[in-house]
């Protein structure tokens, strides 16, 4: 059974037959959110004169509580849930999250030497008590708690640095605005330092040719190419970003992924765009970090739609050499004309 959170979208499998049948509740490990994973339809309404087996799994006795008379109804069901959920996550030996799978947010400091989730630690912290904070474990979509520039800096540095802990732990689902100006952000500090150093490139080759009128040419080309920089850029970077996040999405349907939803690729997609940062480097730049946003983009893939490494990678690499080979063919077609 695949038991979805609704709040954060962090999912995990179990078996079935290991559940108790009537345990319905459970609690998110990431956000602590209480939620009802399946509806238990005919339960008996009267026990019966027999007492019912007991049921263990592995030594483990997962039978569930009985509430006293005016207490919750629900007591015994969150109980068993979470007994459950424990034990499962014992038996898995699964240690890249907190202990008990079912178990309110802090329970993993209970075991000796774990590491608990990000979230988990900002919450103990009260880093996240800022009025208006998400806690959210990318800091570009927790502002209120690290500033702009500190936490566009501090997402740069996690896509960078540690992709695979970043896509993880990001969410799935909060919005794509503050993604997509992320993406935005780097686009055009990109363009910005290919029209920086063209013009350096100009001057340096009108000073070679002594020639003034190549420099007045490249004065010109300036303000026709800040104009391009702030109108014409980010609406076909959009729209591009829109396209690619369909076909890539499309294409991992078809291969049996993408369970995460249309909006994960979307994030996966524009924080993958980190390396951009790269084109402040002349020549080299640009090249390493195209290359570097594509891995970065199959690895983002793998983690947060758990799909398979072969997987990620043709939906992510398909696209881009569509896209050169139309470009080829345009450009073929273009020399023939003149």
């Amino acid at each position: 059974m695949r038991i979805l959170c609704p709040m954060c979208g962090f999912d995990r499998n179990l078996d079935e037959a290991k559940i108790p049948p009537r345990a319905q509740m459970a609690t998110c490990p990431r956000c602590a959110h209480k939620f009802r994973f399946r509806v238990v339809d005919d339960l008996p309404t009267a026990a019966p004169s027999v007492e019912p087996a007991v049921p263990s799994v592995g030594g483990q006795n997962l039978s569930v509580p009985t509430a006293p008379a005016g207490a919750d109804p629900m007591a015994a069901q969150r109980a068993a849930a979470e007994q459950a959920w424990r034990h499962l996550q014992r038996a898995n030996g699964d240690a890249s999250g907190p202990e008990a799978a079912a178990s309110p947010a802090g329970t993993d400091q209970a075991r000796p030497g774990a590491q608990p989730h990000p979230e988990s630690r900002a919450a103990g912290s009260g880093q996240n008590s800022q009025p208006g904070s998400t806690g959210s474990p990318v800091p570009f979509e927790d502002l209120p708690r690290h500033g702009f520039f500190p936490g566009l800096w501090g997402t740069i540095v996690a896509v960078l640095m540690t992709p695979r802990a970043f896509f993880r732990d990001m969410p799935v689902s909060g919005g794509m605005a503050k993604p997509l100006i992320f993406y935005l952000l780097l686009s055009e500090f990109m363009i910005l330092c290919h029209f920086v150093w063209g013009l350096f490139g100009l001057g340096a080759v009108a000073e070679l040719l002594k020639s003034p009128e190549l420099m007045d040419m490249g004065i010109g080309l300036a303000g026709f190419s800040s104009v391009l920089l702030l109108v014409i850029a980010p609406p076909v970077y959009v729209l591009y970003v829109m396209l690619l996040t369909g076909v890539v999405h499309f294409l991992l349907r078809l291969l049996r992924s993408g369970d995460a939803g249309a909006e994960a690729t979307f994030r996966v997609l524009c924080y993958s765009s980190a390396p951009l940062l790269l084109s402040v480097i002349p020549i080299l730049g640009p090249q390493i970090g195209g290359f570097w946003s594509l891995w970065l983009a199959v690895i983002g893939l793998k983690h947060t739609h758990r799909a398979g490494l072969s997987a990620s990678a043709f939906a992510v690499v398909l696209p881009i050499l569509l896209l050169v080979a139309a470009w080829i063919g345009y450009m073929q077609g273009l020399l023939k004309t003149l």
